[in-house]
């Protein structure tokens, strides 16, 4: 598929959507009855569905001789009329057709553009969608997204949001208020949840006869997450790729939707001009869902919980508690196995009479296997190593050799390593240690710590 398909879906979310106030201008009989032919025309070129077209323009012919637009004064309520008529024949919720601004100051496009750039920029790009992300109690996260903005503009911010989720132990994204927007951008935060080569949706144009798919991609800009407790929130008001997101994670089983039914609208296309007064969105293309074989047009994504949209966050915490207290659980009886198992094997250590290099060539693989199964794992050893430098330094050096070799960005690890090797007056082997962490060392503060704690360890020595 050509990115014009894309950019013309994208241009049409963020510009079609803007509702520009207009002033109501009369229309004639036969203006109406132009404006008809000329959107017949419109739907048969480009409309994705051409049996639906041909047939939802024959009726609408049927309705226009029957009197149905009549009671339609001025441009405004006949195109309010037309895009509540069109919706409901082709059963199409992206249709619809919109009255231009009139006046002698501004008009069409100029109009928008001037709109936009006099809006306070709060109003206007909400940080590229992301309006915000946080980290409630128990550990949740969330994220308010208002828009699937283009990818190379929301990236950083999809990122940003997306690190603070990395150590939560369940996700909310609130779609309460997505208006949709970039399938590219949809794809990519899709992307973050599934660690399997996935096909998501797909989109189909009629122009070109060109489907393009949208894979889980195997890289994003952070950490993923393809086990986390994931929820998704949704109301009446979340359209089109919000929609389609919501519906990704329904159809793989992927997230919990709360909320409401969202509105029902699949299909992508863009803005065409009908008169001087009116314009109509036109759906060109259509989304395809690789597990449905269909999409969500006009009946909506329905939510797994189904409850009011002011409820629906309240309610998604409420079962993201019970997920992270039941699954803490679970953990919590892996975990005491696994302590149990790493203490008993380090008494070993403290209790073995043999040579550092044998005692490290038996237990140190077991020792970082062991921990490896628990968050931080450096630190599990280096606090020991700590404890024990002065009081106990073979088995502080021992401590501190699998605490490098899990982690050696930290100095500190290196300097009281050197000085458990110097409480065994094993000077050489200290030096070699602080000049191996000065090697690794990127940091200033870092590099003047080991230096001070070599002099330290070399004043020591002059003074013994």
């Amino acid at each position: 598929m050509s990115l014009k398909h894309l950019s013309t879906a994208a241009l049409a979310l963020f510009l079609g959507l803007v509702v520009i106030p207009s002033q109501a201008s009369a229309i004639s009989q036969n203006e109406k009855q132009a404006a008809i032919e000329k959107i017949t025309q419109l739907m048969t070129e480009h409309y994705v569905f051409p049996e639906v077209a041909t047939q939802t323009n024959d009726k609408l012919y049927k309705a226009f001789q029957a009197g149905h637009f009549a009671s339609a004064q001025d441009h405004t309520s006949f195109s309010k009329a037309l895009t509540e008529w069109l919706r409901a024949t082709a059963k199409d919720r992206h249709l619809r057709v919109r009255a231009n601004p009139v006046g002698e100051e501004v008009s069409g496009i100029e109009s928008s553009i001037r709109d936009n750039l006099l809006k306070p920029t709060r109003h206007k790009f909400l940080n590229y969608g992301v309006l915000s992300a946080r980290v409630l109690e128990n550990n949740i996260g969330y994220i308010d997204l208002r828009a699937f903005y283009r990818l190379a503009d929301s990236k950083p911010y999809i990122d940003a949001a997306m690190k603070l989720m990395a150590k939560t132990d369940a996700v909310i994204i609130d779609l309460r208020k997505n208006g949709g927007g970039s399938p590219r951008t949809v794809q990519y935060i899709c992307s973050y949840f599934f660690d399997e080569k996935l096909l998501l949706n797909s989109l189909y144009f009629r122009d070109g006869d060109e489907t393009t798919d949208f894979y889980v991609l195997d890289e994003v800009g952070g950490k993923k997450m393809p086990d986390v407790p994931l929820y998704v929130l949704t109301s009446s008001k979340t359209y089109s790729g919000a929609e389609e997101f919501s519906y990704n994670m329904l159809t793989r089983k992927r997230a919990t939707l709360v909320g409401e039914t969202t509105g029902g609208a699949a299909n992508p296309g863009g803005m065409f001009t009908i008169n001087d007064e009116l314009r109509m969105f036109i759906a060109t293309g259509t989304a395809i869902n690789p597990v449905t074989q269909t999409n969500w047009e006009t009946s909506g994504v329905k939510p797994d919980v189904a409850i009011g949209a002011n409820e629906a966050l309240d309610k998604a915490v409420e079962m993201a508690n019970k997920v992270v207290e039941t699954n803490w659980l679970t953990e919590k009886a892996r975990r005491e196995v696994e302590i149990d198992g790493l203490f008993a094997l380090l008494q070993k250590v403290r209790l073995s009479d043999k040579p550092l290099s044998d005692i490290k060539s038996i237990y140190a693989t077991k020792v970082s296997e062991l921990v490896k199964q628990l968050p931080e794992p450096d630190r599990v050893i280096a606090e020991m190593a700590y404890e024990y430098w002065d009081k106990e330094p073979k088995y502080a050096v021992f401590l501190f050799d699998v605490a490098v070799q899990l982690n050696n960005q930290n100095m500190y690890f290196f300097a009281y390593w050197a000085r458990a090797l110097a409480e065994l007056n094993d000077m050489q082997q200290a030096t070699s240690v602080i000049k191996r962490g000065l090697k690794l060392a990127s940091d200033k503060e870092d590099k003047d710590m080991l230096q001070d704690t070599l002099a330290e360890l070399e004043q020591s020595t002059v003074g013994l």
